[in-house]
């Protein structure tokens, strides 16, 4: 047998001392796994080893597709100011965008032409308001060679609900819609619930182009800002399902018979009583005699629906008048004028102050 030197009695001193060492590490590693097993499983259980050592779950984070940081803030003002604002003070050349001074909450995109407000706001059209499309996000082929609308309103709910959808689905929207989404964002039109879901904030989106004529801004101006209105005030919601439902049947058939034309989805009733609110309100009462009694009355005829207009008629600079379509609508308006005087000091053809 071979004898043992100095130098193989340290060696093997040496490995005995690790191998000891090791067990120690290899014990203290399962026990820390053990007792992290049961701390899990009294969690599961209501129960808690030691508060110092528990880690709250990490919060959900949202991810915008625009930064926050670039959205435009609203410039509060009176709706009169936001018409004639001159573009060249624009912040963006593509679009300036506001808020009712008395009524925050409401947005209101003053926006360059027809097309970068299709690229904001067109396939929202479609999912809020479209017949036949209404409560789907349609691809840009889809709706490509369909017209959307000169001027919109949206209310937080639907931009919730259709921005959410969008993100579940990875759905491919225009950059601009991306940046919509922040607008609404870090106005509080939307808001993020705890688990960084988009759900609706307060107020409303509503917009109107350039491209259109004065006259007819000034128009959709005040139908788009009493649209806001509904959408964030109860009572006038009620006022105007009550003089819905109080309407005569035969001059409802003509009014939906018009929306049909225009393609809003007729289906759904609290769109119906938000348009009929508006198209009573978006000129002077002194024009409604006009505007249904003559122009409307003239589109529906030639459109095919003159079994909905009343046999006597009368003619007018050369056009078609119907009396009895004129004296209802005419009384109509006045009534929803005198309501929203008394409520805001507003009145039917006009939202901006006294001038």
């Amino acid at each position: 047998m071979k004898k043992l030197t100095r130098g193989h009695v340290i060696g093997g001193f040496l490995f005995a001392v690790l191998c000891v060492i090791m067990v120690i590490k290899i014990s203290s590693v399962f026990a820390l796994r053990a007792d992290s097993g049961i701390a899990r499983q009294n969690g599961a259980n209501g129960y808690h080893n030691s508060p110092a050592v528990q880690t709250a779950p990490a919060a959900p984070v949202f991810y915008s597709n625009f930064p926050l940081e670039l959205a435009l803030t609203p410039i509060p003002a009176d709706p009169w100011d936001m018409l004639v604002r001159p573009v060249e003070t624009w912040r963006d050349s593509r679009f300036e965008l506001f808020s009712w001074d008395r009524f925050p909450e409401l947005l209101l995109m003053d926006i360059s032409t027809q097309k970068i407000q299709d690229r904001l706001l067109k396939r929202m059209a479609f999912f809020v308001e479209k017949a036949g499309f209404r409560g789907r996000v349609w691809r840009d082929e889809d709706i490509a060679h369909r017209h959307a609308w000169n001027a919109h309103n949206y209310q937080a709910l639907d931009l919730a609900v259709f921005f959410q959808y969008a993100r579940d689905n990875d759905f491919p929207l225009l950059d601009e819609e991306w940046e919509l989404e922040a607008i609404l964002l870090s106005s509080g039109v939307l808001q993020l619930d705890a688990a960084a879901r988009l759900v609706p904030g307060n107020g409303a989106i509503l917009s109107l182009s350039r491209e259109s004529t004065p006259a007819l801004r000034t128009r959709f101006m005040a139908h788009e800002m009493f649209h806001g209105l509904f959408f964030i005030d109860s009572d006038f919601q009620k006022f105007s399902r009550q003089r819905w439902e109080a309407f005569p049947e035969h001059t409802k058939k003509f009014f939906i018979a018009f929306l049909d034309i225009l393609t809003y989805s007729t289906d759904y009733e609290y769109l119906v009583i938000n348009e009929f609110m508006a198209y009573m309100l978006q000129l002077p009462a002194s024009q409604a005699s006009w505007y249904f009694g003559q122009h409307l009355s003239n589109r529906l005829y030639n459109e095919g629906f003159g079994h909905l207009l009343p046999a006597h008629y009368q003619m007018r600079d050369g056009m078609r008048f119907w009396p009895e379509i004129a004296t209802i609508f005419t009384a109509e308006a006045e009534t929803f004028s005198r309501y929203v005087n008394e409520r805001w000091g507003l009145e039917a053809g006009r939202v901006w102050k006294t001038r």
